[in-house]
């Protein structure tokens, strides 16, 4: 089964609890929700972004998917995650994002991000190969940094005859990789992997969906 975080309103967990038996990831599936029911979806998501958390087996990468909407055409919402020259100011944590190569729709990017844990701060250095098919979707996989592991994607489903999207942000960070003192403290309280992932997520998102708004800077 799937475990469901809510953020901004509280829903019934077996509405949500998704079995692995009908679908590969969580994201998949509520996109096909999101196809065959938009108004539904729309209606909880102007309550509160959703999260999602896989429950991945041993060894296997725990997945973490936020649900968005955004008050804005798919294109606009394309544009903006891609803007990565104005990511610093508009995305916490972000210190610098560059992109370093595109042949065709397929972009390298650099990132330094500096995650903050209770008393702790660590800095991420790491760069992604991403794949763009605009307006539609963005995956991307490491190639380099102290981050061991880093895979995910934007998937956006256009709704309300085009005037809103929904956003599907899917995301695995081994944050395991920054350091001793991280590895220890996930050593001991597993649990914490999870609680960094879903706030880093939430985050991130959180600063994208007021960006995209127009409540962010330019």
């Amino acid at each position: 089964m799937r475990k469901l975080i809510t953020a901004g309103v509280v829903l019934s967990l077996s509405l949500f609890c998704i079995s692995a038996a009908y679908a590969q990831d969580t994201s998949s599936t509520v996109e096909q929700f999101a196809a065959a029911s938009p108004a539904v979806l729309q209606d909880m998501l102007q309550k509160g972004q959703l999260i999602f958390v896989d429950n991945a087996r041993p060894g296997e990468p725990q997945f973490v998917t936020v649900i968005t909407l955004f008050n804005a055409p798919a294109e606009k919402v394309f544009s903006i995650i891609t803007d990565y020259d104005h990511y610093v100011g508009n995305i916490p944590q972000t210190t610098e994002v560059k992109v370093t190569q595109k042949t065709g729709n397929t972009w390298i990017v650099t990132y330094k991000i500096e995650f903050k844990f209770s008393i702790l701060s660590e800095h991420a250095d790491y760069t992604l190969k991403q794949v763009l098919d605009p307006p539609r979707s963005i995956t991307w996989t490491r190639i380099a940094g102290n981050l061991d592991k880093v895979e995910g994607s934007w998937k956006l489903t256009p709704i309300d005859n085009g005037k809103k999207t929904i956003g599907f942000y899917r995301v695995y960070n081994d944050i395991s990789s920054l350091g001793f003192l991280i590895r220890y403290m996930l050593e001991k309280q597993p649990v914490l992997n999870t609680a960094i992932s879903t706030s880093s997520a939430l985050v991130y998102t959180k600063a994208m969906q007021k960006w995209v708004d127009g409540n962010g800077k330019q």
